[in-house]
């Protein structure tokens, strides 16, 4: 039977007897510092000798002792009867991998595993998932920061380390996830979304009409992107059947080749894009390119470099500063927030308001009060 003496050095000891399916038992003990803990693993104690001994203990419950450190893997196969699966941090990892790969695209793909490799790296693989206590990812988090890495990335291999948590809730290896409790760290950065000035983006379409990049489409792409707000895969993506000339729309939506970032949008064709895409040959599916399109996300992002470079514009101007132009220059010119976040596709309101800086601030509405 289950006992707990009091330890002169060691705090409390708790006693126990584990028996077997052949009949024979085992002596084990465990040692705690605080009394309140050990009076529990007592009444725990108390469960797995009781279930050993009549021989009906659920693999749930062994997989409880096994966390608990009552007993080994081996001693948990041998009361189970069978192999007794206790996954590790990778096993655990690589099978989040695996259900987020059916639901993301190719380039989340690549970033998810980016961030899971630095949680591996830092825990190790073989890690029991038991043992990651709160003050174990907080040292995590302590030493990223301490690395330089942003608290806007960290927060999100944050997120990972939830995630795998949540399996192994599910798979009762845990009981709850410490990395849902933790609160997020701020990021003092104070980042706002870099925009074109008008300037700047006169200077760049002369230069795309000049160019031969993109197979001479440089100036229609750039215009596209300035004009609808769309993402560099959207655009790669773009189908001849998303435009409609007749209702000057076009729709931006998941492909059986492509998933887009946020909702699925409608936006506005101007009469400026609808004039040079009317132009370009009709050659395939594809608006730039034929039945596939002629270019990857790798390479139109590095043409663009270099059409930025013979534009003489600042080296901080990316491809997705277009679409923070769009956003901002639609703002600026008094677009309910409201609905720039629909065209946009972002899924949150709050990611709109990062552009709040470029709202029309001509009115003292302090001139409003009247204390």
């Amino acid at each position: 039977m289950a006992r707990l003496y009091k330890h002169k050095l060691r705090g409390w000891q708790l006693h126990y007897t584990v028996y077997f399916p052949d009949g024979t038992e085992r002596k084990k003990y465990r040692h705690y510092r605080n009394k309140l803990l050990a009076t529990d693993r007592l009444r725990d104690s108390e469960r797995l000798e009781n279930a050993s001994l009549r021989g009906n203990a659920t693999r749930d419950e062994l997989l409880l002792f096994r966390r608990l450190n009552f007993l080994s893997e081996d001693e948990a196969s041998q009361l189970l009867g069978t192999a007794i699966y206790v996954p590790t941090l990778g096993e655990l990892a690589g099978q989040l991998l695996k259900r987020l790969e059916l639901d993301c695209r190719p380039s989340v793909k690549v970033t998810n595993r980016y961030r899971v490799g630095h949680l591996l790296h830092f825990f190790g693989d073989s890690t029991q998932i038991s043992s990651l206590t709160t003050e174990r990812i907080e040292s995590y988090r302590h030493h990223r920061i301490s690395k330089g890495i942003s608290a806007a990335t960290v927060n999100k291999e944050m997120v990972k380390l939830a995630q795998i948590f949540d399996i192994a809730v599910e798979k009762k290896v845990v009981d709850a996830n410490p990395a849902r409790k933790l609160k997020k760290l701020k990021d003092f950065r104070g980042r706002k979304p870099r925009a074109l000035t008008k300037d700047e983006i006169a200077r760049l379409l002369e230069t795309a009409k000049k160019s031969g990049l993109m197979r001479g489409l440089a100036y229609e792409a750039v215009l596209c992107y300035l004009y609808t707000g769309m993402r560099r895969n959207e655009l790669l993506y773009f189908e001849w059947d998303d435009i409609s000339f007749t209702k000057r729309m076009i729709t931006i939506q998941e492909k059986s080749e492509f998933r887009p970032k946020g909702r699925p949008r409608v936006v506005g064709l101007s009469k400026k894009l609808e004039s040079a895409l009317s132009n370009l040959p009709r050659e395939g599916k594809y608006v730039f390119g034929g039945e596939r399109p002629f270019l990857s996300e790798k390479s139109i992002s590095t043409l663009f470099k270099r059409l930025v470079v013979e534009s003489g514009l600042p080296k901080d101007v990316s491809l997705h500063t277009l679409r923070h132009t769009y956003i901002s220059h639609l703002l600026e010119a008094g677009t309910n927030p409201r609905r720039v976040q629909e065209l946009a596709g972002h899924a949150s309101f709050g990611t709109t308001w990062r552009y709040s800086h470029v709202l029309p601030t001509e009115e003292i509405v302090e001139d409003l009060l009247d204390f």
